[in-house]
């Protein structure tokens, strides 16, 4: 037997970190190779650590909620297997020595099968990739026995509200319990003993008696909180937006009448699989017919290389609230769909995202996103640009305004927007022409219909 470190790999995405969230293994463990060792979450979600090796865990190189570099100390092992880790992850036959520690000299590394790749969290272990376990029945009351099924943003928020899992009935598919799950669970009023509410004395209020000295005022208290997760994420990246890219915005508002009649006409065609047909898919059409006309907008700068990078793919980044914070998965090729398939890739990511499932590559490759504030009330707001794009375009909720029809005020939809722009990259004059064409698209949807 001899000792092996194994350090935490480069999850991919350039990512130089990763926060601990959940061990599935403790000193003492026996493990098997591609076993779940931890479930750590990245800037991009929450991934699996499969070990590389059999063997037995000695020590854990963190709590959960410790923060670990890439190339730190993940796991000692005490194993049989010659094998060497080094810190990117790849293993070669060697004597056991410490991860990404340097060879000696004159030593070349030799080509070896890759570690097993960190997955992203989609189910739990009893779900595995294909779906929910037969076994996943919903509770008939009380605490379940068994693993609750439950990704690990939920778990950590039950931790964190003193919710036990097990007393909670999932929603999700197979009786998988969800975040929302837990704050309902959470928030409901406790049942009162029907005997003891009975039987007790109603309390009574009343003033404090001339002289008698008021109650103290109860005061709360600071609380000082880790920046963490996804939260930490959105700090760094909208930090860096503000700071390095120069934006210009423009707000318009559109007439809607035909955005939402073609709604009208075409939901109860394309709502048939269950998937529900929102304003979101149409509006993703206009960008990407946009995008096509003004290719300025479809673009990165690298300011270090002094290059500008027009991109060929229309990939529509599409900013999502969850429980945690902003999320934004990515719809790759969206010029290339029909507004079916749009609908139902958006209402699969926008679900992944809300449970943190969504994987690193689905948030990826993005080269144009969208904000949807309208989807939770928003009039009008300025979007942030998600660097390293060259744009962001967001849309406020729709509604009756009056508006001038031939010289005559009438009630009309109206649909507010904004569009956020890297000025490095654009000029006023573009942006101008930008929204012209857009505004064209949304208030003449037919138009986005002509290749379905």
């Amino acid at each position: 037997m001899s000792e092996l470190e194994f350090r935490l790999p480069d999850v991919g995405e350039g990512l130089d970190a990763g926060e601990i969230v959940e061990w599935h293994v403790q000193p003492g463990s026996t493990v098997v190779r591609d076993q779940v060792l931890a479930d750590v979450e990245t800037d991009k979600a929450v991934v699996e650590i499969p070990s590389p090796v059999n063997g037995t865990v000695l020590r854990l190189g963190g709590d959960v909620g410790d923060v670990l570099e890439i190339g730190a100390l993940l796991v000692v092992f005490e194993t049989e297997e010659s094998v060497r880790i080094r810190s990117h992850g790849s293993t070669g036959p060697a004597t056991p020595q410490s991860a990404g520690k340097p060879p000696a000299v004159g030593e070349q590394p030799a080509a070896a099968p890759a570690l097993p790749t960190p997955v992203a969290v989609a189910q739990s272990p009893e779900t595995g990739a294909g779906g929910p376990s037969p076994d996943a029945a919903a509770d008939g009351g009380g605490s379940r026995t068994g693993r609750v099924l439950a990704s690990p943003a939920t778990r950590r928020l039950a931790l964190e509200m003193g919710v036990d899992l097990g007393a909670v009935r999932g929603s999700g598919p197979g009786g998988r319990v969800t975040s929302d799950d837990v704050r309902s669970f959470a928030t409901a009023p406790a049942v009162a003993d029907t005997a003891t509410a009975e039987s007790a004395p109603s309390p009574r209020k009343s003033a404090p008696a001339a002289g008698e000295p008021r109650r103290a005022v109860r005061r709360l208290t600071d609380e000082t909180v880790p920046l963490r997760g996804l939260r930490r994420s959105i700090a760094k990246s909208m930090t860096a937006s503000w700071r390095e890219i120069p934006h210009i915005t423009e707000f318009r508002e559109v007439d809607a009448t035909a955005l939402v009649q073609a709604r009208a006409t075409l939901r109860p065609h394309l709502e048939r699989d269950g998937v529900p047909f929102t304003f979101l898919p149409l509006l993703v059409k206009a960008v990407v017919a946009t995008l096509a006309e003004h290719p300025k907008f479809n673009a990165s700068i690298d300011m270090d290389a002094e290059t500008i990078t027009y991109h060929g793919r229309r990939n529509i980044g599409l900013a999502t609230s969850t429980g945690a914070g902003l999320m934004v998965p990515v719809v790759k090729d969206a010029d290339a769909k029909s507004l079916g398939e749009l609908a139902r890739e958006i209402d699969g990511l926008a679900a992944a995202a809300r449970d943190r499932s969504v994987t690193p590559a689905e948030m990826s490759e993005g080269t144009f996103s969208i904000t949807n504030f309208g989807s939770y009330g928003g009039w009008l707001a300025t979007p942030i640009i998600r660097p390293p794009e060259a744009a962001i375009a967001g849309f406020g909720r729709i509604r009756d305004a009056v508006v001038p029809v031939d010289g005559v005020p009438v009630v009309r939809p109206t649909l507010p927007l904004s569009v956020s722009a890297d000025h490095r990259l654009v000029d006023g004059e573009d942006l101008g022409g930008f929204l012209a064409t857009l505004i064209a698209y949304l208030a003449d949807p037919i138009l986005l219909l002509k290749g379905e």
